[in-house]
């Protein structure tokens, strides 16, 4: 008997999993996603493409790990969705220089390759991104890269269809339906598709969602600047993209064009009702303008430029900063995946898929990622502590942690 599944989302989390089990026999699959099969309208569309491997939770760094992997050779329509460019950590501080080293030993630790480098070196490392009076060491981790989200959604889309994935767009679920404890149904404006189980990966509205099913998912979508400088010739060589951990902020070479983000603002939430049918919001000056203004002063002076594009996006967080992945006990046959960067996405994917599926697992610690970990918890205590770890956003580190980390 055909097993009935339904994916509510298809950004680069819903489509990786519809790529995974399309591909385990007996299975259909269906991802139903609200806005036109043209557009990204969530955070996928709207992701930086930062891919950093090492992580304070090790079951983050497996999941990076396997994702770079699953990216590696993506391509759509003649362009590359990935490229192993490597990151960098620059220390501006003697403190921040010592986190460095301990970084390097848990990589080592990890089994990956990170390298620590004098001044001069990482300068030479991306002299376009790094001001030398900012830069007292690095730590390159060579196997980190970048990614074109919008390039990777479309190849593992295309891959899902010819496995035999369908994808349904401008389809906006308006009803989670379940006979008895057991979901059942998922009803959007135009027809009804039965289910033996629901997927949600709906990323910044997934609490609206759930809550079709009387579930409350404990996620707080956040507002993020990230900014672009103008247009240039693109460039030969891709330069590793770069972080400053002390001061929040992380740019990279988009090939025809600089970017660069900060988290050094006071955290902005975006209420529910406030949320739009794309993951993005008008441009916060009080909370981002002088926050740029520092970070962009990190960067070299002859390639310090004025914003040509400034956005404003939307992700959510979860009060320990870890993903929501897995079963929900309310009600059977309701799965989550939930808070998932695109790092992460394609080896979250493949870990769900197994528990689906009843395969054996290969990822550990996937019980600290359980949806249900913060039942009983009051949700304004949940997202006051979201936001008191937005600052550290590359922290997705067990509660307690005091350390910071790629995410």
């Amino acid at each position: 008997m055909t097993r009935q599944i339904v994916i509510v989302g298809g950004g680069i989390v819903g489509t990786a999993l519809a790529d995974c089990l399309a591909r385990v026999e007996g299975h259909s699959v269906t991802v139903l996603e609200r806005a036109p099969r043209e557009r990204l309208q969530g955070s996928t569309g709207h992701a930086p493409g930062f891919i950093g491997l090492l992580n304070e939770a090790p079951v983050l760094t497996e999941l990076a790990r396997a994702s770079a992997l699953s990216y590696e050779g993506l391509g759509h329509n003649g362009r590359n969705g990935f490229n192993r460019s490597g990151g960098l950590e620059i220390a501006t501080t003697n403190s921040a220089l010592s986190s460095l080293e301990s970084r390097a030993a848990l990589a080592g630790e990890s089994g990956l390759p990170a390298h620590l480098l004098s001044a001069d070196q990482a300068i030479r490392s991306a002299p376009d991104l790094i001001n030398p009076r900012h830069c007292l060491g690095g730590l390159l981790h060579p196997h980190d890269g970048t990614a074109r989200a919008d390039v990777l959604t479309s190849a593992l889309r295309d891959r899902a269809t010819e496995a035999g994935a369908t994808f349904v767009h401008d389809a906006e679920v308006l009803g989670l339906e379940a006979r008895g404890n057991h979901i059942c149904l998922v009803r959007t404006q135009a027809t009804s598709y039965p289910a033996d189980d629901v997927v949600l990966a709906c990323g910044i509205w997934g609490v609206g969602v759930a809550a079709l099913a009387g579930l409350h998912l404990p996620l707080t979508p956040v507002a993020h600047p990230y900014v672009y400088g103008p247009t240039r010739p693109p460039a030969s060589i891709m330069s590793p993209f770069v972080r400053w951990p002390e001061h929040h902020v992380y740019a990279r070479n988009h090939g025809d064009r600089y970017g660069l983000g900060t988290y050094d603002h006071v955290p902005v939430p975006v209420a529910d009702e406030s949320l739009g049918h794309v993951a993005e919001q008008p441009w916060d000056a009080g909370n981002f303008d002088r926050a740029l203004e520092q970070a962009l002063d990190l960067l070299p002076i002859t390639h310090r430029f004025e914003p040509e594009h400034r956005l404003n996006g939307v992700f959510s967080m979860t009060a320990d900063n870890l993903p929501l992945l897995g079963p929900t006990k309310q009600l059977a046959g309701l799965w989550i995946a939930e808070a998932i960067w695109v790092t992460h996405a394609a080896g979250a994917a493949a870990a769900l898929t197994r528990l689906m599926t009843g395969m054996e697992s290969h990822t550990e610690s996937l019980d600290s990622l359980n949806p249900d970990r913060f039942n009983g918890q009051q949700p304004d205590m949940l997202q006051d502590q979201a936001l008191k770890l937005y600052r550290d956003i590359y922290a997705s580190t067990p509660p307690g942690s005091k350390e910071y980390n790629n995410g």
